[in-house]
């Protein structure tokens, strides 16, 4: 804009040189002389002289001025992972006093933590690490409407507080809300991506979704993340017969008989695992080593219960 002004007022300076008076001969001279240089100058000025309506802005990147982005003005909006900046640090640290209402959480002291979080957040109101401590005491109680809103306050106040995406996509999941569990799940992997247990949860949503190839895949992921943590035999147990599901969906049960026997190796107490290779067995033909699977299953399942204190079990497992 500016190059276009002085390249305006250089124009109209040449068209008035002409009506100087010729009576002073050095004058005219020396007014000759700037001329030239002012119309040898004058492209180099104006070379910015462009129309700047047709010039790139640095949202529309390499588009053309015809070439508009499909994105609506919401999609187009920044969010924390863009612009190239790298986020702030991702972190699941709980600062005093709030580690220590999380053991209490982690212990059963749901009502006690409740009232401990009332009053911090009183003096801390913008506090997601509170809020979402507050989200998990009703989570391990499995009241989990209750716990939705906390969530979801805890993520707008502390975004790169990776927990929080990762109970939440859990939460979301069992109130069948499998669209925004999805998100947030991926959200967490995208914060720590090295969690195998939401990639985990996104693959059971695939499978939901009847996307057995993008099941799988997460599921393998998930076994590799998590296969040389012992604390984490069980789930690796988990997804094996979850794999099973998938090759039983495609009636590949030789795979599935592989998965179900790596799983009970894992973890020989998973007895919805024994249900699940009484029926591959089954179709296998193996009717022998089927009925020592269904045996295996109903010893384990009673086994559970007492457990859990439930003086009667349930039949068939649908997991």
């Amino acid at each position: 804009m500016r190059s276009k002004l002085i390249c305006s007022k250089l124009i109209r300076l040449i068209a008035l040189l002409p009506n100087f008076p010729p009576q002073e001969p050095i004058l005219t001279s020396i007014l000759r002389t700037i001329s030239a240089l002012i119309l040898l100058l004058a492209p180099f000025l104006c070379s910015g002289c462009k129309d700047e309506s047709s010039a790139l802005s640095p949202r529309q990147g390499n588009q053309t001025p015809h070439q508009q982005s499909n994105k609506t003005p919401t999609q187009r909006e920044k969010t924390p992972h863009q612009d190239n900046q790298p986020p702030p640090q991702a972190t699941a640290t709980l600062q005093p006093p709030l580690n220590s209402i999380f053991r209490m959480i982690a212990q059963g002291g749901f009502e006690p933590a409740r009232q401990q979080l009332a009053a911090y957040l009183l003096e801390n109101p913008k506090s997601g690490e509170a809020k979402f401590l507050l989200g998990l005491s009703f989570h391990r109680q499995k009241r989990y409407a209750l716990a939705k809103p906390h969530f979801e306050e805890a993520a707008k106040l502390s975004p790169f507080f990776h927990p929080t995406f990762h109970f939440q996509g859990w939460c979301l999941y069992y109130l069948g809300e499998i669209d925004d569990s999805y998100a947030a799940f991926k959200e967490h992997v995208k914060l720590d991506p090295k969690e195998g247990d939401s990639i985990f949860g996104m693959g059971l949503i695939e499978m939901e979704l009847d996307k057995l190839d993008d099941a799988e895949s997460h599921f393998q992921t998930a076994i590799d993340l998590q296969k040389d943590n012992p604390r984490r035999v069980r789930d690796v147990a988990k997804i094996h017969a979850r794999l099973a599901d998938i090759f039983i969906r495609r009636e590949n049960f030789s795979k599935a008989e592989e998965e179900l026997m790596q799983a009970l190796k894992l973890w020989p107490q998973h007895y919805i695992a024994h249900y699940k290779l009484y029926v591959v067995l089954n179709r296998l033909g193996k009717e022998q080593e089927a009925q020592e699977a269904f045996k295996l299953y109903k010893r384990g399942q009673a086994q559970a219960a007492i457990r859990r204190g439930v003086p009667g079990v349930p039949g068939v497992p649908g997991q």
